[in-house]
Order: structure tokens, then C-alpha cells, then sequence
């Protein structure tokens, strides 16, 4: 299964080109070889629509068969990838930053070099084939309940309320949640213009969420993205549960399970994180956002995950699972007879600033160097991905954005008055460079 992800992000038709879509295509194809197989799917955008399709004749120009699977979410994809004995797959989707942004997500075994070079293309005879299929889903659904103590979750009935994003359009989410006998109200946009809602979980969404699961006495609310990768959580009272906080949730349960053992996160991660994988003698990991995938299958880790809502659980398969997070947290909850909310006050919330500052690209280094100087004999510092300083009972992370002007600043801390000093502290810093 794959371990390795490159993330494409770039506006439609001037960044992201039909022909550039096509060019990357022939590339991938290359490494892949003649005669084999990659997987595609979309997210239900146009320009995913568009895009996909470009990439998809660059493939064929290689002599690289195309598995199309069309509009489904990223776990489905990916766990279906040895039934066409794939190794590499490409998911098409809506930025989650940009509305006119698209996002091109290539899984596969092995690095694939995608610098710039001149593509190979297959004799006319060698073109590659182009082949719809639609048998996938159950083979997904199926494994998730194979993986998943169904008739203890069967037996709590829980109501949930869904907002699937698109959800009507791509029911896997809720199929599954109506075999494990749940009372399930989705929540989907099927009266208005599919282009009309941003990918991203908006505050209304959320909002909207929240509302009907109190209203309705639901036990949980989740909101899933376009990829369905990504999930967010609202506890039986309504509250949006913190990405941290699940994190925690779901490495306790997995240390319970299995002590002693390797989880994995970004940078990112709270200090809650490491008190819960002391507690159980196991081994915490921080690696760069872009690689908690890789570090989890190359460490052998039995858990990993990172913001913004996204968990990897490689026993089921190695890929970021909205669906199958959810389902395991309803394992979770019938396992312990307990709520959300009850779940999310075993795990230690800290104090957290989070915030952005402009920043060209080429004064990004300058910025993270003042930082390390600035730092270097007060605490640890990590440069796996910007830099981070952890300091007694806090933290302080600068990480420069890949893809605009920006520098992203995370300060926590387990004393609130310390996390304010160090917020004011860490701005004056960088607006003085």
C-alpha cells in the first residue's frame, strides 16, 4: 500500500493547465511503466472534472492503463488499489484553501520523481487503456465492518448527524452507518448548485450541525470534506470537538490496545499528545506534515494522524480515513458505554495561539533563522518542518507555507499567562525582521 504522497495545489487553467495536467500525467506514467495500471478518482467539483480527465490522457499517452473510478472519496480509492493491482493512485479535488484552487494527490509505493524533463510517449499501438468501474464500494464498505466490532456498536443504536459534504451524491458514509444500525440524518446539499458550496467545513456548517444534533438528541455530529479524508467531530452537546483532542482520543485507545507501541503526528502536536503516549510507555514521533504518512508505514506505527481532522489507522490501510475514523469512534464510545463530550474531558486541552503573518517566500528562512538564534539556548529546538522550540511546559512552531506568502505561528502552552507572553513576544520578533 502506499506511503508516499506528493500534493499538487495550483489555481485552474493558469497554474493547473489542461496541458500541464496532461505533461504530469505522461510523467507519472513513465515511472510506472508500459502496460500498468493506475487508479483515478475526483471530488465532485468541474474543475476536478477537468483535470482528471487530462491527467488521465497523459497516462494513456504512456502506455499506462487508467482504472477510472469517478466521483468517490480518497479512502475508498485507496483501499481498492490491489484489486487492479495498482501501485500508484491520483485523486483530483477541490482545494481546501482556494476556491479556484485544485488539488492533485498521488499516492503510490515508491517516490516518483516529477521533475521538469522531457515525457516519453508510447507508440500508437501501446497507447494505454481506459476502463470505468464501479464494483468498488461495497469491497470498502465491507472491510470496514470486517475491521470494526459492528454488533457491539449495533447494539447502542446512536443517532448521528452527517453532513457528508455532497454526502447524497457519495452515500458511503451514510451505507455504512445504516448497516451498523444507526439513526442516521444526513445532511447534504441535493436542492442547490453543486458548485455553490466551498469545500472547506464552514463556521454555518458547522453551525448547522451543531444546532441538529442538540435539537435532535443526536450522540454525535461529523463533518466530512469533499475528499472524505478529513473529519470533524460535534459532541452530544454541540461543541466542536478539538482536532488535538481526537488525536488524543484515538492514540489513548490505541495505546490501551497495544502499549509500548509507536504513534506518529506532525509538529503540530499538542502537548497533550506526549503526556498520553508517556503515560503508556510508547514512543511519540514528530515529523513534517508532509510525511506523517511515510513515517507511520516506515516506523511501523499503530496510529497517526494530524490537523486539520485527519487519522491514519495502517492495521485497516495507510491512508488519511474520514469514514473509517468515525466508525471508530463509535467503537470507541460503545466500547467504554460513554459520550463524546465525557471522552473528550479525559484528554488534557492546552492553551494554544494560532495565527498567520505575511511573509514573501524568500524572507521565510531569514524569519525561522532570527527565530533560532532568538531561541537556541532557551529550549529544544526541531527544524523537521520550519521550526519548532519547546520550552518548559510550551511549545512555539513557525511553519512557512508551501503555497502562499505566509508564515503559519502555533504557541501553546500549559500556563495561560505564558502563552500570552509568548504570542506578544514571538510577533514583535518576526515583524521586526
Amino acid at each position: 500500500m502506499s506511503k508516499y504522497v506528493h500534493d499538487i495545489r495550483g489555481m485552474v487553467n493558469l497554474e493547473i493547465t489542461n496541458g500541464f495536467a496532461s505533461h504530469l500525467g505522461t510523467i507519472i506514467g513513465n515511472y510506472v511503466g508500459n502496460g500498468k495500471s493506475v487508479v483515478v478518482g475526483r471530488d465532485f467539483s468541474v474543475s476536478s472534472q477537468m483535470i482528471k480527465r487530462s491527467l488521465s490522457t497523459g497516462l494513456m499517452a504512456a502506455g499506462v492503463n487508467v482504472i477510472d473510478f469517478g466521483v468517490v472519496p480518497i479512502p475508498v480509492i485507496h483501499y481498492n488499489m490491489d484489486l487492479y493491482k495498482a501501485t500508484v493512485m491520483i485523486a483530483v479535488t477541490a482545494s481546501h484553501i482556494r476556491p479556484e484552487d485544485v488539488n492533485i494527490k498521488i499516492f503510490s509505493d515508491h517516490k516518483i520523481p516529477l521533475e521538469q524533463r522531457h515525457a516519453e510517449k508510447a507508440p500508437w499501438n501501446q497507447i494505454g487503456k481506459l476502463k470505468y468501474v464501479y464494483d468498488y464500494t461495497d469491497n470498502y464498505i465491507d472491510a470496514v465492518l470486517q475491521n470494526t466490532d459492528t454488533e457491539m456498536i449495533k447494539k447502542k443504536c446512536f443517532m448521528i448527524v452527517a453532513d457528508c459534504e455532497k454526502g447524497l451524491l457519495i452515500p458511503v458514509t451514510p451505507e455504512i452507518l445504516d448497516k451498523l444500525t444507526c439513526h442516521t440524518v444526513v445532511v447534504g446539499y441535493k436542492d442547490i448548485n453543486i458548485e455553490s458550496a466551498f469545500p472547506e467545513p464552514t463556521p454555518e456548517r458547522l453551525s448547522m450541525v451543531s444546532d441538529l444534533t442538540v435539537t435532535l438528541g443526536a450522540n454525535m455530529g461529523i463533518v466530512l470534506d469533499n475528499d472524505q479524508d478529513r473529519v470533524i467531530f460535534i459532541d452530544e452537546k454541540g461543541n466542536v470537538v478539538r482536532d488535538q483532542t481526537v488525536l488524543g482520543i484515538f492514540t489513548k485507545n490505541a495505546l490501551e490496545e497495544s502499549p509500548n507501541s509507536t504513534i506518529v503526528s506532525s509538529v503540530v502536536a499538542s502537548l497533550s499528545l506526549d503526556d498520553i503516549v508517556s503515560k503508556y510507555n510508547g514512543k511519540l514521533l514528530k515529523t513534517s506534515v508532509n510525511n506523517v504518512l511515510e513515517c507511520i508505514v516506515e516506523e511501523n506505527a499503530i496510529f497517526g494522524g494530524d490537523e486539520p481532522g485527519m487519522y491514519i489507522f495502517p492495521r485497516f490501510h495507510q491512508c488519511f480515513d474520514g469514514i473509517f475514523s468515525v466508525v471508530k469512534m463509535l467503537e470507541i464510545l460503545s466500547r467504554h458505554n460513554t459520550t463524546l463530550s465525557k471522552l473528550a474531558l479525559e484528554i488534557p486541552e492546552y492553551s494554544r495561539t494560532v495565527f498567520t503573518i505575511g511573509c514573501e517566500h524568500e524572507e521565510k528562512m531569514n524569519v525561522i533563522n532570527t527565530v533560532e538564534n532568538s531561541f537556541q539556548s532557551k529550549g529544544k529546538i526541531s527544524t523537521v518542518d520550519g521550526i519548532r522550540v519547546d520550552l518548559e511546559d510550551s511549545f512555539i512552531l513557525l511553519r512557512p507555507s508551501r503555497f502562499e506568502p505566509l508564515i503559519r505561528v502555533y504557541v501553546e502552552s500549559k500556563d495561560h499567562a505564558k502563552l500570552q507572553e509568548l504570542t506578544t513576544n514571538v510577533k514583535k520578533l518576526i515583524e521586526n525582521v
